[in-house]
């Protein structure tokens, strides 16, 4: 399957594809021979587990805590927020090197001890992408457990500030009910979720989930009216969302085991006085899905597993009543699929992770009332599709105890615009051009980079890891058009930490 992409014009199209491809081919052959030199007798007895919950948690996050995603509720670029303009091209790598990975996605979501764990990255002179969570489930009498979380995000997806507050109530036996309730400075953006969950962690369960999003919303709306005094972050729901959701982790049953995660969150219809550019009321209609698949084969000295994540968001807007001054009817359908396949080899410490992932994405903009043009080009509205290719390589040592840790890690992004391709006057053949001259600094086909991070393990529930990061790509495409180069190429790509607790 070639990895490289077509990021020249017409003229460099051939030599340019070949030297990616090849370069990718040698890439992944020596990752895999990494593994296969390592003898399978010699192997330590310790299995490697990987999870999707890590995702699914964003995702929901994503749908209730709408006042903390890029935008606050009126953005009008998509729920998920796939591309934004304060993002830049490396944004996605970003979180891919600095964020926790699936193994640890795993020890986080299968163990119900309270907890803390949190990173931060380097994004620029100012600023940090960080994340941090802290549970503490209190043992309230023996049948009833009070789970609380804070949840602290800043990336250019959200700047999320969260506090969960639950109360979960064993029936009997493997039946358990209980409420999660999110806690915010927003008063309209209150949600409670009631749930039902059969089995326990970590041996296998499933939960179903019932969510009535922003409870609290219209009677916020309905008091700022009677008031007089219109609140201008406030919009009415005519038809009420909510979301119904299902987890379901199996027993492993001869070394195998999965995960299922799906939600839907059914239509709302929000209207809205008037917000900043916005003067007159306008109307609002989004519902969204998602889905998620775990399918794992791990026994001691090697695990295999494939991931498949869906999500479908649909949006648009218009005037509450028509107006041909000022006429306004567009909106979006957003698709992002994403196929995963991860490997791993342990002995004795020394680890090797493998994850690769095939991604489609589709960003579908419509109007029916404005097209923008520029040098002759159509760039507004825009119809943006591409497959992507991701990788995060690592090879490793981690005693298990207490003792220092080590890595290096290959972490790649690829992505290859397929709709949208013109042929310009100035810059050859050009990729989803509409697309791109709307993000100019926020696209590029090609990012690399190298990650070198050491770390101490205090005990086996206790550690801390720094890392610094080497840009092989040099950032040298700015992602424009396909010939915009930058002369000097940048090498230094910043350092990050994670630290891990558990008690």
């Amino acid at each position: 399957m070639p990895l490289a992409f077509i990021i020249n014009d017409e003229r460099n199209l051939v030599k340019t594809y070949n030297i990616h491809h090849l370069n990718m081919a040698f890439r992944i052959l020596f990752v895999f021979l990494v593994i296969a030199v390592i003898p399978v007798e010699l192997l330590a007895q310790q299995v490697r587990h990987t999870s999707i919950f890590g995702w699914e948690e964003q995702t929901q996050h994503m749908i209730k805590n709408r006042y903390h995603n890029y935008g606050g509720i009126f953005y009008d670029r998509g729920l998920y927020r796939f591309t934004t303009p304060e993002m830049t091209r490396e944004h996605e790598l970003d979180l891919l090197s600095r964020d926790f990975t699936t193994v640890d996605d795993y020890a986080w979501y299968y163990n119900r001890n309270s907890s803390f764990r949190g990173f931060a990255g380097s994004y620029n002179l100012g600023k940090f992408l960080h994340g941090a969570v802290i549970r503490n489930n209190i043992q309230a009498t023996e049948n009833l457990e009070i789970p609380i979380t804070y949840t602290r995000r800043f990336d250019f997806y959200s700047d999320r500030a969260l506090i969960e507050l639950g109360a979960d109530y064993n029936i009997s036996g493997d039946h358990n009910a209980g409420i999660s309730h999110t806690l915010t400075e927003q008063k309209p953006d209150l949600d409670a979720t009631f749930y039902y969950r059969y089995g326990h962690f970590p041996s296998g369960y499933i939960q179903a989930e019932f969510t009535p999003l922003d409870w609290a919303n219209n009677a916020s709306y309905e008091l700022s009216e009677r008031r007089g005094d219109p609140f201008p972050g406030l919009q009415k729901h005519d038809i009420r969302p909510y979301l119904f959701s299902l987890k379901l982790s199996t027993h492993t049953v001869h070394n195998m085991r999965g995960e299922l995660t799906a939600g839907i969150q059914t239509l709302r219809e929000s209207v809205t006085d008037g917000y900043d550019e916005i003067e007159e009321p306008f109307r609002d209609w989004d519902k969204t899905r998602y889905l998620g698949i775990l399918f794992e084969y791990a026994i001691p000295h090697f695990t295999a597993a494939v991931t498949w994540k869906h999500r479908y968001a649909r949006f648009s807007r218009s005037n509450l009543e028509f107006t041909p001054e000022e006429p306004m009817n567009y909106g979006n359908r957003q698709i992002h699929n994403k196929l995963g396949l991860f490997l791993s080899y342990n002995y004795r410490g020394f680890y090797s992770d493998n994850w690769i992932w095939r991604n489609y994405n589709l960003d579908k903009q419509f109007d029916d009332y404005e097209e923008r043009f520029r040098s002759g080009f159509q760039t507004y509205p825009f119809d943006f599709e591409e497959n992507r290719v991701q990788m995060r390589n690592r090879l490793g040592y981690d005693p298990g105890d207490r003792g220092f840790l080590a890595a290096i890690e290959w972490t790649a992004d690829y992505r290859d615009f397929l709709r949208g391709r013109v042929d310009h006057p100035s810059y050859g053949v050009v990729h989803a051009f509409d697309y791109r001259d709307n993000y100019i600094r926020q696209l590029s086909e090609r990012q690399e980079r190298l990650t070198f991070f050491f770390g101490y393990r205090f005990t086996e529930k206790t550690w801390l890891e720094l890392g610094v990061s080497y840009d092989v790509d040099g950032d040298i495409h700015r992602g424009a058009f396909d010939q915009a180069e930058n002369q000097n190429p940048t090498r230094f790509d910043g350092g990050f930490g994670r630290l891990i607790l558990y008690w």
